[in-house]
């Protein structure tokens, strides 16, 4: 949470300094360019653009701590979602304004395909490696039974030996007042969370689901289900012949 505030504060402070400072030197690519090539360059609508980025970077930053603080279970996955386009958006439109790489007519100079490969690899990063990894928290529950242990698979996957359980039983979704460290996407709840009644659990939750197994053991509650209830219902019946 903390160190989600202190980067927006920090994106909030570069963005000022980039825009209404004139410090240019902060700018990525223009910073290490000479002379002539600066020469080329708009700097101002440049970082103009640089600095509404960082802003919006940092409000978005801002919202997710504060999300964070509250305890809030809310999908964050559309705002992560907002910030890729925004930033990949603003770093395009930045382009223009490099007479390095477009004339003044804004067609491309000749070299002006290779330079703008650093930013092609930047967007593909982003547009790729981010949504993959919000996509990988709403993957539903994975969960094997082995001869010792029942394995829960993916983030914040639990290995719980048999031995170790000391009830389980078929119930609902618990009821959550706070996410404590963990992930809320639109159609899953994975890792630590608190329930309406002050207890810390530890979840792999369908949010479209409503019947759950909650697991006492030697650790942290747990409370899992599947895709349907017919299937909760079904691993719970499987779980308790072990």
């Amino acid at each position: 949470m903390w160190i989600l505030i202190f980067a927006a504060l920090l994106m909030f402070v570069l963005g000022f300094a980039v825009h209404k400072l004139g410090w240019h030197f902060l700018i990525s690519g223009y910073n290490t360019m000479n002379e002539a090539d600066k020469a080329h360059v708009d700097i101002k609508p440049v970082a103009r653009l640089i600095g509404i980025m960082c802003y919006g970077i940092g409000f978005i930053f801002l919202i997710v701590g504060l999300i964070d603080w509250f305890g809030l279970v809310v999908p964050i996955e559309p705002l992560f979602i907002v910030l890729i386009l925004f930033i990949v958006v603003i770093l395009w439109r930045a382009q223009k304004y490099d007479g390095n790489i477009f004339d003044d007519t804004g067609r491309l100079r000749p070299g002006g395909k290779k330079k703008l490969i650093p930013i092609v690899l930047v967007s593909v990063l982003l547009l790729t490696v981010v949504p993959g990894i919000l996509i990988w928290f709403s993957q539903p529950t994975e969960v094997t039974l082995t001869d010792t242990a029942l394995v829960i698979e993916g983030s914040y996957g639990q290995t719980v030996p048999y031995d170790e359980i000391v009830d389980v039983i078929l119930t609902n979704v618990p009821d959550v007042e706070r996410r404590t460290n963990g992930a809320a996407t639109s159609s899953q709840l994975t890792g630590h969370f608190r329930t309406t009644y002050k207890e810390d659990v530890l979840l792999f939750i369908n949010r479209d689901t409503t019947a759950a197994i909650r697991i006492d053991w030697s650790g942290k509650p747990i409370y899992l289900n599947l895709e349907t209830n017919e299937a909760t219902e079904q691993l719970y019946e499987e779980v308790i012949t072990r």
